[in-house]
């Protein structure tokens, strides 16, 4: 069994300007007598660096972010002094670092162990025959800014939105600046380093396969095991499999090996329970132990999560069948979630602020999250959250907005990221679709080039797909542009089937988004400003007011001075409401506002569409940093308006209002759940009362279903009030009729009515 020995905690942290002086080995460094600092591991150097005074203790404040860019062209060389473990005969000893950012030279005792390159993947190095009895390695972290300076450009590389920074490095694209992220050209050991002591008994590789014969799963383990040769060549060795769901649903199974290294094994299955996402049924998970055995001794031992579930994905470009539709267990799924992003662009400390975020992400509804390709691979808690509580997992590799290199050396690196990522996830039940990366499809169009060109979507990960997960759906791009499609592109059509709606971000009723023919949205925003208390903790006490200022614009996110986000929020609120406030308080109320209505329209248009319409992905759910944003929670965790009205309208029942056709708006009654729901409903004016329409109803399950039709003019400006009770629950919804400019004063009004309902109502949540 493999032992671990922590070498988190405390380490020693020298640092230099590498423009200036750039010593190669631990030795030359020390010939400089620089003075460290302490650092923390997991950590990154700029933490450190507030901790010892060096920069700002709040480095996320005002015009702090700026600060941190006088590091960038520095290298940095950590220390730590070990004692040798104990081990027996046979042992190996091996230093495993899980996650290093970026560019990382290793040395221990004086000699040098190897290298890295890659800020996302474990990395590791054997040390068996290199240990002392008392240790010190030396990590060298090299300039990423340099090295990105020293990189030579092709046309190539110059297509897509983000080509000034990291386009080389295995790094998190979101490093160099985003427009959700302040520039954080960071490093450091972000994640935990530790000894392993192995004995030779592991398993290489392990998974399972779940197939259906009719309506009954059937569940086969695969795996492959490394033990010593004498063991391998006997008959001692055998895998005992245990499963366990509930009190009353189990599976187990032992495979002898006998002189085999490899086997398959298939388990029956005691009342089988079947993994459905959240609103379908029962999230259910397999707790599962796999062992290796030496006769009755267990040499190693493994645990997955096992669900019974199968996932298809229904794509079609034709303009007359178009379709991009989730299929699990054979039924149609719409899909309600969020975007997910990075929790902090320091990302040692993502781990810290899962639990707050994770139960957001229940709270509200959602039922799939796209892990979006400019951020990291999340960790293990991130998955383990999302296959207890049927959430289903969109995954990004690594990859955002930018042409990537495809020289051999790069794509090696990549090759064993990609395989890394695919191996430590594919046994999460969650995990419903692999996606090469983000919109560089959308990237190459946009410099007139075919997409298809692009080796790593359309050669390598397939390649590594076919080799290890060949039975989960895969786009080779987000949005993903065939080679029919861009050839309708190139002739002024578009019938994609899956679409990231951004656009002029106008009215959010304009025909960009209301018209828009994608079957599926897995991106669309709408800027909505933070609550007053977080805007005084995001900036300093003498640029709070008014927003037209450089620290608004920093933390729009623009470190290069363009106020545009800012901007772009004043002008929502002047399109809805024709005015513009003149306190800090009734502007972010007015942009919350805003930001409510657009989002609340866009997943309810989506769930009026069914069945054409089959998910939507809005953009986003929690801040990694504090800003204005399309959050719809900010980074100090304080839900804006939006946050409400989501949680309403992505219930897996809701009754809502679809768009004004031929004088009347259409009463919808949206269940994406498995059983029907009878109940009553009454549709009245928010503020008189005035009774519209009242009756009984029937809801189809996993449909949207029409209720009734109801009289308006466009010139009304009303928000309508929709209350239900069905199966012992009550539930409401709104909707706000007519066409902008609306009274900000009167809208008030129905929010005093909104809030109440809300602290007084028990939702119904359809499960």
């Amino acid at each position: 069994m493999e032992r671990c020995f922590s070498l988190d905690g405390k380490w020693d942290l020298y640092y230099i300007d590498e423009l200036k002086n750039a010593p190669s080995t631990p030795e030359e460094l020390v010939l400089l007598n620089l003075s460290p600092i302490p650092a923390q591991v997991p950590g990154n150097v700029e933490l450190d660096l507030a901790q010892a005074g060096k920069l700002p203790e709040n480095l996320l404040q005002g015009m702090n972010p700026r600060l941190a860019e006088a590091y960038e062209t520095f290298g940095w060389w950590y220390k730590k002094e070990f004692s040798k473990p104990e081990t027996a005969s046979g042992e190996k000893v091996v230093l495993r670092l899980e996650g290093v950012d970026c560019l990382a030279e290793y040395f221990l005792n004086g000699k040098q162990l190897g290298k890295s390159e890659n800020a996302f993947m474990p990395h590791e190095f054997d040390l068996t025959d290199q240990l002392s009895e008392q240790n010190t390695l030396w990590i060298h972290i090299r300039s990423a800014l340099l090295e990105q300076l020293s990189f030579s450009y092709e046309q190539y590389l110059l297509c897509g939105w983000h080509t000034g920074g990291g386009i080389a490095l295995r790094k998190p694209a979101h490093s160099f600046g985003w427009d959700i992220f302040p520039r954080a050209v960071t490093a450091g050991l972000w994640k935990s380093v530790s000894l392993r002591v192995r004995d030779g008994y592991d398993f290489e590789e392990l998974g399972y396969l779940v197939r259906f014969e009719g309506d009954t799963p059937k569940l086969e383990f695969y795996f492959s095991v490394t033990a010593p040769l004498s063991r391998l060549a006997g008959d001692s060795l055998s895998v005992r499999i245990s499963g366990k769901c509930g009190e009353d649903s189990s599976f187990e199974g032992c495979f002898p090996l006998r002189r085999l290294k490899a086997g398959r094994t298939a388990c029956t299955i005691r009342n089988p329970k079947l993994w459905w996402p959240f609103g379908y049924g029962e999230a259910n998970i397999y707790d599962t132990t796999i062992e290796l055995l030496d006769g009755k001794k267990v040499a190693a031992s493994r645990k997955l999560n096992v669900g019974l579930r199968q996932i298809r994905l229904k794509r079609c470009e034709d303009p007359e069948q178009l379709q991009f539709q989730f299929e699990v267990n054979g039924v149609d799924v719409f899909c309600r979630g969020s975007n997910w992003v990075p929790l902090n662009p320091y990302h040692s400390l993502d781990s810290g602020r899962y639990a707050d975020a994770m139960a957001l992400v229940s709270d509200i509804g959602c039922n799939m999250l796209r892990v979006w390709g400019g951020g990291v691979y999340e960790q293990e808690q991130f998955y383990d959250y999302c296959d207890h509580h049927g959430i289903l997992v969109w995954q990004d590799f690594m990859m955002a907005c930018q042409a990537c290199p495809m020289e051999e050396h790069l794509l090696a690196n990549l090759e064993k990221e990609i395989t890394w990522a695919i191996r430590t996830l594919r046994h999460h039940p969650c995990l419903a679709l692999w996606a090469g990366d983000n919109e560089i499809d959308e990237a190459l169009n946009s410099s007139g080039r075919d997409p298809s060109i692009n080796r790593i979507t359309r050669e390598l990960i397939p390649r590594l797909l076919a080799r290890h997960d060949a039975y989960r759906p895969y786009l080779p791009s987000s949005p993903y542009i065939s080679k029919t499609g861009y050839a309708a592109l190139q002739q002024g059509r578009e019938h994609l089937p899956e679409r990231h709606l951004w656009g002029a971000r106008d009215y959010f009723k304009a025909a960009f988004y209301a018209n828009s023919p994608a079957c599926f949205v897995s991106e669309t925003g709408y800027h909505g400003c933070p609550a007053p208390e977080s805007v005084r903790q995001i900036v300093d006490a003498d640029s709070v007011w008014p927003w037209n200022n450089e620290q608004w614009t920093l933390h729009s996110s623009d470190q290069n001075g363009n106020d545009a986000r800012v901007r772009l929020m004043a002008d929502q609120i002047a399109q809805l409401f024709a005015f513009q406030p003149d306190c800090l308080e009734d502007f972010s109320l007015a942009s919350q506002i805003s930001q409510a209505e657009a989002k609340k329209f866009f997943i309810e248009r989506m769930r009026a569409g069914r069945p054409q319409k089959s998910g939507i992905l809005w953009w986003n759910l929690l801040d990694g940093w504090p800003q204005m944003s399309d959050a719809v929670v900010d980074y100090f965790l304080r839900k804006k308006l939006a946050y409400s009205y989501i949680k309403r309208s992505q219930a897996p029942f809701a009754m809502l209002m679809g768009e004004m056709k031929d004088w009347h708006y259409p009463l919808l009654a949206a269940n994406d759940t498995l059983t029907p729901v009878e109940g009553h409903c009454r549709v009245t004016d928010i503020e008189t009362g005035e009774l519209f329409w009242e009756g009984n109803f029937c809801a189809k399950a996993n449909a949207t279903t029409k209720i009734a039709n109801i009289r308006m003019f466009y010139s009304d400006h009303r928000m309508l009030l929709i209350r239900w009770e069905a199966g012992g629950k009550s539930g409401f919804n709104h909707y706000l009729c007519g066409m902008p400019p609306f009274s900000f004063e009167q809208y008030r009004r129905w929010l005093e009515v909104l809030n109440s309902l809300e602290e007084n109502e028990d939702v119904l949540s359809g499960v």
